[in-house]
């Protein structure tokens, strides 16, 4: 069984203690990974969401991906494609950051705004982070 814990108050922190005390006296051996949260996995969803629409309004306009091996051959954008191939380099131009998971709010928020912009005047589209999303990231 996988536990997860957010621990963002006091209160939380004592429950996880003794969460921990409990599973330690009751016999159960459990490894605890501690991380750094950057954002939650409703903000991590929300960006990928938006990240589908991206590939959704790309495929729509008729542009598409080139394959590595073989310019002639297209293929359709996906939310992968579109957080690989066009967000990844904007953040690390911007940021000199590898991973949307590094990213402080502010940079994200930044990063989106970039990539809005150059969609809109290069290819026609445009896709701005849905408000719930920027309201996600406050």
């Amino acid at each position: 069984m996988a536990h997860r814990w957010y621990v963002d108050t006091q209160e939380k922190a004592d429950f996880f203690i003794l969460f921990i005390k409990d599973q330690l006296s009751s016999g159960n051996l459990i490894t605890y990974n501690i991380k750094t949260e950057r954002r939650s996995d409703r903000q991590n969803a929300a960006i990928h969401l938006w990240f589908r629409h991206i590939a959704d309004q790309l495929n729509e306009a008729g542009h598409y991906c080139r394959h590595p091996f073989n310019d002639d051959f297209e293929i359709p954008f996906t939310e992968i494609t579109v957080k690989e191939l066009l967000f990844k380099p904007v953040i690390n131009a911007m940021w000199d950051k590898a991973k949307t998971s590094d990213l402080e709010v502010k940079e994200l928020s930044e990063s989106a705004e970039a990539l809005v912009r150059w969609l809109s005047s290069n290819k026609g589209i445009y896709c701005p982070l849905p408000q719930k999303l920027k309201d996600e990231f406050k």
